[in-house]
């Protein structure tokens, strides 16, 4: 669902023709500039010197109090982002994508939790005051018209001679403040003392930022037209008194999605209160909640919003998405189908579509790189073609799946079974790594785009066996997550982004090791603890992340034990790792079951070495169950179980267990048979 709004209320806010107000007395001008504004590409917003409204009017705008009232009123329009609904121009349809650029008017600050008070004018209350009671307060109307359902009734108010009135079953709906001059946004927000609530800018369909609203209050400033295009004048013309509803709320959620969880998490909880079956609030509510590791809330919240709009092809992209990550890859895969056959009207949300299925289909136990691959071109097709589109939504959305989808063929490039993959991932790479600059220099777009291009190389290096250097997509994932990390404010993000980044020096310790260069690998993959333990701490980590934690833990020791020999620093390590891996086993690691066994016996030996005798006889008696459950399973051949049962035999031996000894020598000795035959 698109954020509307009454037509009639936005042509009255706009209007320029019928404004009668009182003209106030001569103000005394202030050196106050407005915030700095970012929609879509920032710009620097213009110095206006803002005027104080003289006595009888500053008066009366700040009678503009606080009293209780829950009764909801038409939404609002959101200022279009690379999420929100672009009009179509020739030849072309309106586009959404998963990464909003809009940012909101510059940050106040955040002094916690506002309590919700309803803002009222003169003893009038939207939603609460009735028509007989605004005449006992201020008199009958000078006129009163009707436009459908909706009756509006203009009145003299001191200091204003033009305020508006529109009711709706008797109730007042709105009121409508008109000045005859403007004022700087940043001194009515004073005056009103709203400086303590964080404001979100409010746009038309074609991205002109008609004013802001503040979401704690149900005050909107009414912005006069602004001379510089994409620009916004921050000068009211009009204030606004509505309802608390949950609209507002979702639009300040979706403007900081992509920088502050916990505010988002805040603002969409809000607005769920308010409208429980919001179906944009629970999709944005999946996307704050999967980014912060909370996977089963995500999956509720997404197919919440899939059911209240079973029609809409990106909320199924999202689902898509979360479902992939918890492993329930057939419905996941499922959603992407839907989302591609609903998006035929909206080809930018196809191209989105297509790529979250070829990332599906290369995942998985059983991916199919070649079906994949086929997906990832088709969405390079739909996408390039919207790049060159006049509206900047849609520009961004295209280019976006542009870096996704190249990247995503690089993958399938890079684990698959092709001919001179090496090359042909190292331009796929090359290609996303240039639309992702092009994308921040040109469209303003966010710099995690370099770094989703960093830390996704790094795991098609991993792919092609460490044959191509890692070291410069590692210096770029580093470069581009520790600023992102130092800059954020959200602790929620600043996790997520940590673990991120760990997640993608794990894949570079992974390329050095597979280059013999033990010490290089040795070094990230410290670093990459530093990072992941930091993360880890602060989200809610599902099986699959705790399980990769575990393998690095492993990897870790294992350098130790095998390079140098030196088991008392393996088992530092290992001790970390064991935990993590004999409670964590997720699905998409049951077809790896062999090597999760050997890695058992692995660390059985340095605790062995290390005097550790019962501790090396569990992993090891448990790494055998494993192994011996991927040989029943056909996933491993009977002879790797050979050195397994010779440990085993040798450690009962030493201990003067000469039964248990003599069965694990005879069971290693049929496992080597099966290498002879």
């Amino acid at each position: 669902m698109r954020f509307r709004t009454v037509r009639w209320l936005w042509q009255v806010c706009l209007a320029a023709t019928v404004v009668i107000a009182l003209s106030p007395r001569p103000l005394a001008a202030q050196n106050v500039a407005p915030p700095d504004e970012k929609v879509g590409v920032a710009s620097d917003a213009a110095v206006v010197q803002p005027i104080a409204p003289d006595t009888k009017t500053r008066n009366a705008i700040a009678d503009i109090g606080l009293s209780p009232v829950d009764d909801p009123s038409p939404p609002l329009q959101p200022t279009p982002t690379a999420e929100s609904d672009a009009p179509a121009g020739p030849g072309e349809t309106p586009v959404a994508a998963d990464q909003p650029p809009l940012e909101p008017i510059a940050e106040t600050t955040d002094s916690g939790p506002v309590a919700i008070e309803p803002a009222s004018f003169k003893g009038v209350v939207p939603g609460a005051t009735t028509m007989a009671e605004v005449e006992t307060a201020w008199g009958p109307p000078k006129e009163i018209n009707k436009q459908g359902a909706v009756l509006m009734g203009l009145y003299a108010v001191e200091p204003f001679d033009h305020v508006e009135v529109s009711y709706a079953e008797n109730k007042v709906a709105s009121v409508i403040i008109r000045f005859d001059r403007s004022f700087p946004a940043n001194a009515v927000a004073e005056q009103l003392e709203l400086n303590n609530i964080r404001p979100v800018l409010v746009s038309n369909d074609v991205g002109e930022i008609l004013g802001q609203v503040y979401p704690e209050r149900g005050v909107l400033f009414a912005f006069e037209p602004s001379e510089q295009p994409r620009q916004p004048s921050m000068k009211v013309a009009q204030i606004i008194l509505e309802p608390i509803t949950a609209e507002p709320f979702v639009l300040r959620a979706e403007t900081r999605l992509g920088d502050r969880y916990d505010w988002s998490l805040a603002d969409l909880q809000e607005a769920l209160k308010l409208q429980p079956g919001n179906a944009r609030a629970h999709w944005l509510h999946s996307r704050v909640l999967v980014a912060t590791g909370q996977y089963d809330k995500a999956v509720a919240a997404s197919g919440q919003a899939v059911r209240l709009e079973p029609d809409n092809a990106k909320y199924r992209v999202t689902r898509a998405r979360i479902l992939g990550q918890v492993g329930r890859l057939d419905e996941a895969i499922r959603e992407s189908q839907k989302a591609i056959d609903t998006s035929q009207q909206r080809p930018h949300t196809r191209a989105r579509a297509l790529c979250m299925l070829g990332d599906l289909l290369a995942s998985g136990e059983s991916p199919d790189y070649r079906q994949a691959i086929r997906h990832h071109m088709e969405a390079v097709k739909v996408a390039d073609a919207l790049t060159s589109s006049r509206y900047p939504a849609v520009r961004l959305a295209a280019k976006e799946v542009l870096v996704d989808a190249h990247l995503g063929a690089a993958h399938d490039i890079a684990w698959g079974q092709w001919k001179e993959k090496d090359e042909a991932v190292t331009r796929w790479l090359a290609r996303a790594d240039a639309f992702a600059q092009e994308l921040v220099e040109n469209e303003g777009g966010s710099q995690e785009h370099l770094f989703r291009v960093g830390t996704r190389a790094l795991a098609a290096c991993v792919g092609v066996r460490g044959n191509l250097d890692p070291e410069q997509w590692t210096q770029q994932a580093i470069q581009n997550g520790e600023q992102l990390i130092a800059a954020t404010k959200d602790p929620l993000r600043k996790a997520q982004l940590q673990w991120d980044l760990g997640m993608a020096l794990y894949d570079t310790l992974q390329i050095y090791q597979m280059r013999n260069d033990h010490d290089t690998a040795l070094k990230y993959g410290e670093r990459a603890i530093e990072y992941l333990e930091q993360g880890d701490g602060s989200l809610q980590q599902s099986v699959s992340s705790s399980y990769l934690l575990g393998r690095l833990y492993f990897r870790l020791g294992a350098i130790h034990a095998i390079r140098d020999q030196n088991h008392r620093a393996a088992i530092t390590w290992f001790e970390k790792a064991v935990p993590l891996l004999e409670t964590s086993s997720p699905k998409e690691a049951a077809a790896d079951v062999g090597r999760h066994g050997e890695t058992f016996v692995s660390m059985g030996v340095s605790f062995w070495e290390t005097g550790q005798y019962e501790k090396a006889i569990e992993l090891t008696q448990r790494g055998i169950e494993w192994m011996e459950q991927a040989v029943k399973q056909g996933a491993l051949d009977q002879a790797a179980l050979a050195v397994p049962y010779k440990n085993l035999a040798a450690m009962h031996r030493q201990l003067g267990q000469d039964v248990p000894a003599d069965r694990f020598e005879e069971l290693a000795e049929k496992a080597k048979q099966t290498v002879l035959r």
